[in-house]
């Protein structure tokens, strides 16, 4: 495992704590913002497939760690997630801010409407749409996303200036 992996992960765990914490800080019942999420949709426009791949199923994974959901449903999700997202990810580019914020909404509603449905489809508890969670919880990840896909850049702008260095100096 490389330190940037490592990074991310640990990034990826801080963000599962501060979604697992934040509802009961602000007293939000139906609705949080997806953390994990931004974190998966970083990956798909930023990591190589099988990296990003595996570290979108780590995350989803986490998810499901903190979800009373059947297993595998997030790290499911997570992944069909990242393959969605890197196949449209020639539009979707994005360095942050407003645009980080937008496409966060728009895969939030989406895979929000997924996991709906999978959930529906594997308990056999039918579908139960409820849009105002779903948008509030929509609106939690946009706003969250600019700073998620900050730390995230942080990270990898410290890996990118040591692999600019001549081969003596690494």
């Amino acid at each position: 495992m490389t330190l940037r992996t490592a990074l991310v992960l640990l990034v990826a765990i801080a963000l599962t704590i501060l979604e697992s914490v934040i509802p009961h800080l602000l007293h939000l019942r139906a609705a949080r913002p997806d953390l994990l999420l931004i974190v998966v949709l970083y990956l798909a426009l930023r990591d190589d497939v099988i990296q990003g791949a595996a570290l979108s199923a780590a995350a989803g994974y986490l998810s499901d760690l903190t979800s009373a959901t059947p297993a595998f449903l997030y790290t499911f999700l997570a992944v069909l997630t990242f393959v969605v997202v890197r196949t449209a990810g020639a539009a979707l580019r994005t360095e942050g801010g407003i645009q980080s914020a937008a496409v966060a909404f728009g895969a939030s509603l989406g895979h929000s409407l997924l996991a709906t449905l999978v959930f529906g489809f594997f308990t056999g508890a039918g579908l139960h749409f409820e849009l105002a969670p779903m948008m509030w919880s929509a609106f939690g990840t946009a706003i969250a996303a600019p700073f998620v896909f900050a730390a995230l850049r942080r990270v990898d702008a410290s890996f990118q200036h040591g692999e600019e260095a001549p081969r003596g100096f690494r």
